[in-house]
């Protein structure tokens, strides 16, 4: 998918995607032994693995389009992307392209040829070591090619495959068709793959027939018959005759070839069409991948020869549908493939699958001989996630899709929890038949769910047992003078479908929200209803900030859609966000509650800043998103989007950068690919280069020149500088380093009368000199930074002086100005008053001033008034105090109304 990064968030990975539908490619690696490379086309990217451990190896880099074939032999790498085809010599930079001139189909890699099949069913062969086009034949749309392999020791030649089930041979490097097979088969040609045997192929066809076909003399040796189409084919390659072959289906078969018959089957291995099966050489070890986003490794060392899985790595086989950061590194997703997984984001080797939620156990399920298949129940399109009660009992509720069962689950265990909440209000009243969960929370301690149906009721559950609590009603009369009908009314806490369920941070109240525009806030002890705010909208969703009081409530109407922010404490509405789209599909705060994130259905997510209420930056995708969340720190944002298995992880640039050009945009501001600083598709990683030309930014932020405005470096840039010498005082060791108490045992000794004396090492006079004329040359030189502001005359000069002690590091700018020429303190001074008339790198001016005056105070407040410079050096004083004096008038005055403000607004009750 393609994503550009935006003036607050830069893309960094995603994760939970390692396979596509695309083939990949193994890649034996003779340098290393028992190393074997496979390489796994992922949108526009390879993802390099160990094929023995399925261990994560590296990434490569960005390609300009998707993958659609990729190859690779001794000499390098070789991946088709849009029309061109991408050289490397290892999976990871790319060196140089090759032009091809159609999108490309299959591709293989023969010697120093490069033969590719396009989409129009050309083939064009090219040289690989200068890229050139040696052979283009055009292609006929009667025989569209499916398939094609390089027939073991058949030089120069290649075999294609058809759809209308005819094969030719091809001599590549003369453009001839050497051979067309006569005898065609009754189905389109899906598979061709070497046999150990030479002159024998095996062939797999739409229809399940699988045929090992000797083509040297055109003759058919034997034929075995799957259900489904046939999409992979792999033979052993030690001393047994085997041949596993897969289907579309996911199921792979094991045959014998020399018995000609079946060994066995093992059924919906894969969820979707396996696309490779490869054998290691020498060893009963298979690797299959598939496009439900899964790698595994086989061993077949049985006697039933059947494979025996060894590892398995995995993602959602279908669309995520809900995300949710636990702390700071993990990561929930769910999946229409109706699993549960964990990932870690800096963690690429941890990963878990929580399950599948089932009505009952698989264990329970084989003794009762259930299939598993009709005990698996909806997938999960939302989850509420508590960390309180961790290590205790269930801490995430997940609701299934048009279901009433909500379901627990533990990220301790990784595994599904022991309770499916529901009332039993929905079992025994038949009317109620057709309801379905809505809405869930969990209770900041970890002990209460709480389940919003659509029928409007809510009710609690305890976490712990299961148990059921209460049913949040909008009154409690007596139940004795009423009917069931008008009972069954009161107990519901709204009147339409519950969208919105929050629990505020003390656990002490719940608002709900419903499809008919009523917010409600209700007593959690007592249950009992405390207000009730409402709109003519339909609420259809709501967020709640984890740092403060404030609830965002997503709203639709007929002229769009709208986000209300509301203080739950005082039950008002504060900000209300008009320009979000047509419609919400997911809002969130960020961690610190300053911001709020709303994704609407046209492939946008708005950040609007909370205390301005202005649209501060829009972020640009491929396609909508459907679920978003922040972490704890507000480090990584975490977005799910339509149709993708993907979980796409952000960087807060505020977080990194150090500087980050913050504007009011306008409400309608659309952004476009073609302004985006970076346009890329797939799984790829961004580095935040904090190296760049920060100056331009920090120029175009400055609002108003007479306001002061801070350099944007980072505190330990300039703050510790005054103070550096005492920290490096404070930092020495309390004890000096010791001498050794015997010498070692090689020293030089002589021999003497008297027994042995060792060996005094005579002075080298002439490296003494050396030393002491060095020392002598270094303490007379002037520095780089004295040396240019000695030469500066100019405004500019004396700025560029400044600007490149700016990018010094903290000991580099003290040695600068502890080596500091006495006569150049006045000059020195002034470049400072030149920088503060311009009201830029205040606090920059502020310790370089203070930081001088400590080092230089011995010569500053002697008392010999004769000396020369001494006129200068107090002009240039007095300039500084008096352009100091006025700058500190106005930022003191703002500084301090901004903090009584701010203190007045902390203590008010508004």
């Amino acid at each position: 998918m393609r994503r550009t990064d935006s003036t607050l968030f830069a893309p960094y990975r995603s994760m939970g995607v390692v396979c596509s539908h695309v083939r990949p490619v193994i890649r034996p690696n003779e340098s290393k032994i028992r190393m074997t490379s496979l390489l796994c086309p992922v949108d526009n990217v390879i993802i390099h693995y160990k094929a023995e451990k399925l261990r994560l190896i590296g990434i490569s880099d960005v390609l300009p389009d998707i993958i659609t074939a990729i190859t690779a032999d001794r000499s390098g790498v070789f991946v088709a992307c849009g029309t061109r085809v991408a050289v490397m010599k290892t999976c990871r930079h790319i060196d140089r392209y090759i032009e091809v001139g159609a999108n490309t189909k299959f591709m293989s890699v023969l010697g120093d040829y490069l033969v590719i099949v396009d989409e129009e069913n050309g083939i064009r062969v090219f040289n690989i070591p200068d890229g050139q086009n040696l052979l283009h034949m055009e292609g006929s749309r009667q025989f569209h090619v499916t398939a094609m392999v390089h027939p073991s020791t058949y030089l120069y030649k290649i075999l294609i495959g058809s759809s209308i089930g005819t094969m030719r041979l091809i001599n590549f490097r003369t453009g001839r068709i050497i051979h067309e097979f006569s005898r065609g088969f009754d189905a389109p040609i899906t598979v061709l793959e070497q046999s150990p045997a030479v002159d024998v192929m095996a062939i797999g066809l739409a229809n399940g027939q699988i045929i090992l076909h000797n083509i040297r003399v055109d003759e058919t040796i034997c034929k075995f018959r799957h259900e489904k189409a046939i999409s992979a084919v792999g033979f052993r390659k030690d001393d047994k005759p085997l041949m596993t072959t897969a289907d579309v289906g996911g199921d792979i078969v094991v045959w014998n070839l020399e018995k000609r018959q079946l060994v066995g089957k093992v059924a919906n291995v894969h969820h979707a069409a396996v696309t490779e099966l490869y054998f290691m050489p020498g060893e009963p070890i298979m690797v299959s991948a598939s496009a439900d986003n899964s790698l595994r490794t086989w061993v077949l060392d049985g006697g039933d020869d059947l494979p025996r899985q060894l590892v398995i790595l995995e993602g959602h086989g279908e669309e995520v549908t809900a995300v949710q950061f636990n702390g700071k590194q993990e990561i929930l997703s769910s999946g229409m493939d109706g699993s549960v997984r964990k990932y870690m984001v800096n963690v690429d080797t941890m990963r878990q699958k929580l399950g599948s939620a089932g009505t009952m156990s698989r264990a329970v399920a084989k003794k009762k001989h259930i299939p598993i298949e009709s005990i698996r129940m909806e997938p999960v399109i939302d989850m509420a996630i508590g960390w309180s009660r961790e290590a205790a009992w269930d801490n995430v509720l997940c609701r299934h899709k048009d279901t009433l069962l909500v379901t627990t689950w533990t990220t301790r265990k990784n595994a599904q929890g022991t309770h499916k909440l529901v009332h039993e209000r929905f079992v025994k009243d038949a009317g109620l038949s057709c309801a379905s969960a809505t809405a869930i929370a969990l209770s900041p301690c970890g002990n209460f769910a709480f389940i919003g149906y659509s029928t409007g009721h809510v009710d609690q559950f305890n976490v712990q047992s299961g148990r059921f609590i209460k049913t949040f009603a909008k009154t409690a009369p007596s139940e004795e003078k009423m009917n069931k009908r008008e009972k069954a009314k009161v107990e519901k806490a709204h009147s339409a479908r519950i969208t919105a369920l929050t629990v505020n941070s003390r656990g002490s109240e719940l608002i709900t929200g419903c499809s008919k525009g009523s917010l409600k806030f209700w007593h959690v002890r007592s249950g009992h209803l405390v207000a009730t705010m409402r709109t003519r909208l339909r609420i259809e969703r709501s967020a709640p900030s984890t740092s403060n009081s404030l609830l965002a409530v997503a709203c639709a109407g007929d002229e769009g859609a709208s986000v209300a922010v509301v203080d739950t404490l005082c039950r008002r509405v504060v900000r209300t966000f008009n320009a979000v789209g047509g419609s919400v599909n997911a809002l969130t705060f960020s961690s610190d509650g300053r911001w709020l994130l709303t994704a609407d259905d046209k492939k946008y997510i708005r950040v609007w800043e909370l205390s301005t209420a202005q649209l501060i930056d829009v972020m640009l995708f491929d396609k909508p998103c459907i679920s978003m969340s922040f972490n704890s720190s507000g480090e990584y944002l975490a977005t799910v989007h339509e149709g993708e298995k993907a979980i796409f992880i952000w960087v807060n640039k505020k977080m990194y950068a150090s500087h980050v050009n913050i504007r009011a945009l306008p409400l309608d501001y659309i952004p476009t690919w073609a302004d985006s600083c970076i346009a890329e598709i797939g799984v790829n990683t961004f580095v935040i280069d904090d190296e760049s030309d920060d100056e331009s930014q920090i120029t175009e932020s400055i609002l108003n020149p007479s306001l002061v405005t801070y350099s944007g470096l980072a505190p330990s840039r300039w703050a510790n500088l005054p103070d550096l010498a005492l920290i490096k005082e404070r930092n020495k060791p309390d004890q000096p380093a010791r001498k050794p108490k015997q010498a070692p045992f090689f020293l030089t000794a002589a021999p003497t009368l008297e027994g042995f004396e060792f060996e005094v090492p005579q002075d080298d006079e002439q490296e003494t000199r050396r030393t002491l004329q060095a020392k002598r040359t270094l303490l007379e030189l002037e520095s780089s930074f004295s040396s240019s502001l000695r030469a500066a005359e100019t405004g500019e000069e004396l700025f560029d002086v400044f600007s490149s002690l700016k990018k010094m590091s903290v000991s580099a700018i003290d040695f600068q100005l502890r080596t500091l020429p006495v006569e150049l303190l006045p000059k020195f001074f002034k470049m400072l008053t030149e920088v503060l008339r311009t009201r830029k790198d205040f606090e920059l001016v502020q310790a370089y001033m203070a930081t001088a005056i400590k080092i230089h105070r011995s010569s500053l407040w002697k008392k010999d008034d004769q000396s020369e410079g001494v006129d200068e050096l107090m002009k240039a004083l007095e300039e500084l105090s008096v352009e100091e004096e006025h700058v500190w008038l106005d930022y003191d005055q703002v500084m301090v109304q901004n903090a009584a403000v701010a203190q007045w607004v902390k203590n008010a009750l508004l």
